[in-house]
């Protein structure tokens, strides 16, 4: 697996309410994660920097993910102040070969292999909202080719040709040729913040994974 990400800070604003994790769990497992605070500055920063850290270290010490997710939204949902978080996460199993996507009100994944562009979507609401968490979980296969981007909103939003919002990554993913992940995130990236000619419009960030199978020397 190869992994780029970016991100880029909302105009005026001094943190991004966004949070990206990047870690190695057991047994040949990597998750990565984009939390999006609602709102933005630091109270948004707080939202999804807490979403994320409870995440990494319930999984990390051993945790079920069903039960770490209902943690974080009942630890959310319990703050003195309306705390809200997106969770898009994908639990990626190098061995088996396959991805658990768990998506909590958060954009859709997009999972390109050559021209064909694959978007698996969630419509549940963000971490934090209802007392019992809404959260979607899809399974997918990984094929050798296969690329995975995750984003968050702002990416969606800067552009205004599409009614539907989703689609022009979608557009653009096909028309991609290089299968280099930074080369990709960075493409994306610019492209979001030139849709409104040269500023960021809100936080963005983005998640690009690559995945190869992995070829073995027979020893003769």
């Amino acid at each position: 697996m190869a992994i780029g990400t970016g991100e880029a800070t909302k105009n005026g604003s001094e943190i991004s309410g966004d949070s990206i994790l990047n870690i190695r769990l057991k047994d040949g497992k990597y998750l990565v994660a984009i939390s999006d605070g609602m709102g933005t500055g630091t109270k948004a920063k707080k939202s999804s920097s807490q979403s994320l850290r409870m995440l990494e270290n319930l999984l990390l010490s051993g945790f079920d993910k069903n039960i770490s997710l209902d943690l974080i939204n009942t630890a959310l949902m319990n703050q003195e102040t309306e705390s809200f978080a997106t969770l898009d996460i994908a639990i990626i199993d190098l061995y088996a070969g396959n991805i658990e996507f768990i998506k909590s009100g958060c954009c859709p994944t997009y999972i390109k292999n050559n021209k064909k562009v694959q978007m698996i979507r969630s419509n549940s609401l963000p971490t934090g909202m209802l007392e019992t968490g809404q959260i979607q979980s899809f399974d997918k296969d990984i094929t050798t080719g296969d690329i995975l981007l995750m984003c968050s909103d702002g990416i969606l939003d800067s552009n205004i040709e599409y009614k539907n919002k989703e689609l022009w990554i979608k557009y653009m993913l096909e028309d991609i040729e290089t299968t280099n992940t930074k080369k990709i995130v960075d493409l994306v990236l610019n492209e979001s913040i030139d849709n409104n000619f040269g500023k960021v419009k809100d936080d963005m960030s983005i998640i690009v994974c690559k995945f190869k199978q992995k070829e073995y020397e027979t020893i003769s």
